[in-house]
C-alpha cells in the first residue's frame, strides 16, 4: 500500500490563475441524519444531480459506529463522482471541503483504528460527571472562567464529562485510545494512509477542550479530567490542506488522488455561511433535525497575531472559532424537526397536511398547553442534563393539531431565550434568516416564530445550505470570487397582536422549566 501523502501546507495564498472557471469543488456533508457529497462549481452552484446520500441512524446512547460511517461516506463521495462523470468526462476539482455535525469524537489505535464508538452532541450517558464536574467548578468560582475560556458550558454535548465518564466506567477502552480524532480528520487519515490527521479550530472548538484566547487545547480543563495531551490532535485553521490519496481510493477516485482536502469544519459554519449570514448583520435560524440560532462575529486581531481575541459569550450560549478571524456565537437546541417527526409518529396521522392546515387555523396559544420541547434533553439556554420532554395541560379537548402547534410554539420559545441574548452582539436592524429541511415546506412555524420573535423571519432560496458554506470556505481559502446571497423567497410578517399573547406562553413555559428543572 502506497503511503507517501503530500505535507500539510497552506492554500490561502494559491495563486488565482491555478483554479480554472471549470474546475469544481467535492463538499462532504457529515449529518447527523445523513452522509452526503455534492459537487460545486467556482461559483459556489451545486451542479444538478449530482447530490449522493445515505441515511444514518444513531445509537439510543447517542453514538455512532465509526464502521457504518465510514462506509456510508465512501459510498456517497463514489456516488457522488460517478454522477459528476455522467455529466462531464475527466473532471478537475480544485478542492474538496468538508462540514460535520458538532461535535463528532472517537479514539484510534495506533493503526488508526477506531477503538471507541462516535461520541456526538447528544450523548446520553454522562449526565452525572457532567453535572459533578459543574458543581466542584461552581463551587470554586471556576464555572463562569471555564465557559468563557472555552465557549462552551459542561455539558453532555462536550468530550469533558464524556471523558470523565468512560475514564469511570470503560477504562479498558480509554486504555487502547492512541489518539483522539474528530469523524472528518479520521476519515482523512484512513484515505491518506496515515494513523491520525490535525483538526480545524473550529472542530477543535465544538468539543469543548479548546482555549478561545489561545486557539490551543485547554491546559486547565485537560488537567482537569486527566486526558493525556500527546493523545489529542494538532489544531490547525480549516485552510491548511493536505493532498495524496493511498491506495485503494487513489484508484477509485482518480479525480481526487492529488486534490487538496481542507480541513473540516462544523456544520453550523456551513449553515450560516451558506445561507448568506457572514457577520453581524444576518442572523442564522436553522431547523432541521435539530436547531441552531448563530451569528458571525468577525475579529481584529491583526495587532496580534496568533490570537483571535474572542468576543465575550453571552450567558447561555456558546462560542465558536470558524478561523483565526471569525467567531460563531449562538446556541443549539437537541431537539427541532425531530420533535415534529415525533409527534406525527407518535399521534399515527395519516393525513400531514390536514393536521398543519388544523394547527394552522388555530388561534396562538389558543390550545393553552405548555411544553417543554427536550425530547433529547437540553441545551442552549439552560443546558439542562435531567430534562425531558414534558407536556402540561393536556384536557380531554385535547386534539392531535393542538399538540403539533404548540410544539411549534415551545420550539420558538427556545429560539426567543436564544436570540434575546444575542441581542447585544447584533448590527442595528439585524435580519432573521431561515433555512433547514423542517422550514421549507413550513410556512406556519415561520409564521409562529416572526410572532414569538417579533421580528420578520426571510426564507432564502438555497438548496444545502450546509455544503454550499463549505463551498463558500474553499473559495475564499483559495481567494476566489465570493458569490451573492441567495435570495429571499418568502418572508413572514410578525403579527403585533400575537406578540403579547406569546410574551404570557413564554412565561409559562418559563414558569414550568424552573418548577421542574430548578435543581439542574
Amino acid at each position: 500500500m502506497s503511503r507517501a501523502p503530500a505535507p500539510s501546507s497552506v492554500i490561502a495564498g494559491l495563486p488565482r490563475q491555478q483554479a480554472s472557471s471549470q474546475d469544481l469543488i467535492l463538499v462532504i456533508d457529515l449529518g447527523s441524519s445523513s452522509v452526503r457529497a455534492s459537487a460545486y462549481n467556482l461559483n459556489a452552484e451545486r451542479l444538478d444531480d449530482s447530490t449522493a446520500f445515505r441515511h444514518t441512524e444513531q445509537a439510543l446512547d447517542g453514538t455512532f459506529d465509526p464502521h457504518i460511517l465510514t462506509a456510508l461516506t465512501e459510498e456517497v463521495i463514489s456516488d457522488c463522482l460517478e454522477r459528476v462523470r455522467n455529466d462531464r468526462p475527466s473532471p478537475r476539482f480544485a478542492a474538496v471541503a468538508w462540514t460535520s455535525f458538532a461535535m463528532s469524537w472517537l479514539g484510534v489505535d495506533r493503526a488508526g483504528r477506531p477503538v471507541t464508538p462516535v461520541y456526538t452532541y447528544s450523548d446520553a450517558s454522562s449526565a452525572p460527571y457532567a453535572d459533578t464536574l459543574s458543581e466542584e467548578l461552581k463551587q470554586q468560582n471556576g464555572l463562569e472562567e471555564t465557559w468563557q475560556r472555552t465557549g462552551t458550558p459542561i455539558h453532555t454535548a462536550y468530550a469533558p464529562s464524556q471523558l470523565l465518564r468512560l475514564a469511570s466506567e470503560e477504562p479498558q477502552r480509554l486504555t487502547q485510545v492512541a489518539s483522539w480524532q474528530t469523524l472528518a480528520s479520521h476519515l482523512l487519515s484512513r484515505w491518506r494512509g496515515l494513523p491520525q490527521s490535525p483538526i480545524s479550530n473550529s472542530e477543535a472548538g465544538w468539543t469543548g477542550l479548546l482555549n478561545r484566547r489561545r486557539l490551543t487545547w485547554d491546559e486547565k480543563l485537560i488537567q482537569r479530567i486527566g486526558v493525556d495531551k500527546a493523545k489529542l490532535p494538532p489544531i490547525l485553521d480549516y485552510a491548511k490542506w493536505t493532498a495524496g490519496l493511498t491506495q485503494p481510493w487513489a484508484s477509485q477516485w482518480p479525480e481526487l488522488a492529488q486534490t487538496p482536502f481542507f480541513l473540516a469544519v462544523g456544520d453550523g459554519v456551513g449553515a450560516n455561511l451558506g445561507s448568506g449570514c457572514s457577520d453581524n448583520r444576518r442572523i442564522a435560524l436553522t431547523i432541521g433535525t435539530t436547531g441552531a440560532m448563530r451569528v458571525v462575529i468577525p475579529v481584529d486581531n491583526a495587532n496580534h497575531p496568533g490570537a483571535a481575541l474572542p468576543p465575550h459569550t453571552p450567558q447561555g450560549l456558546w462560542s465558536y472559532p470558524i478561523d483565526s478571524r471569525r467567531w460563531l456565537i449562538g446556541g443549539s437546541l437537541t431537539d427541532g424537526g425531530s420533535l415534529y417527526t415525533w409527534l406525527h409518529e407518535t399521534l399515527a396521522v395519516s393525513d400531514a397536511d390536514s393536521l398543519l392546515d388544523d394547527a394552522r387555523a388555530l388561534r396562538p396559544d389558543a390550545h393553552r398547553l405548555t411544553i417543554l420541547p427536550f425530547l433529547r434533553s437540553e441545551r442552549a439556554p439552560g443546558w439542562a442534563t435531567d430534562a425531558s420532554l414534558t407536556i402540561s395541560g393536556i384536557t380531554p379537548a385535547t386534539k392531535p393539531a393542538h399538540l403539533v402547534r404548540a410544539a411549534f410554539e415551545a420550539v420558538a420559545f427556545r429560539f426567543r431565550l436564544i436570540h434575546d441574548r444575542l441581542q447585544p452582539l447584533l448590527a442595528p436592524a439585524s435580519e432573521v434568516v431561515a433555512s433547514g429541511g423542517a422550514l421549507q415546506d413550513n410556512p406556519l412555524w415561520r409564521q409562529i416564530l416572526a410572532d414569538v420573535l417579533q421580528t420578520p423571519v426571510h426564507l432564502v432560496n438555497v438548496d444545502e445550505a450546509t455544503s454550499r458554506g463549505a463551498a463558500i470556505l474553499a473559495l475564499q481559502a483559495m481567494n476566489l470570487p465570493q458569490p451573492p446571497d441567495p435570495p429571499t423567497i418568502h418572508t413572514a410578517t410578525p403579527d403585533l397582536e400575537a406578540g403579547p399573547v406569546y410574551e404570557q406562553a413564554l412565561q409559562r413555559q418559563q414558569e414550568l422549566y424552573t418548577r421542574l428543572l430548578a435543581n439542574h
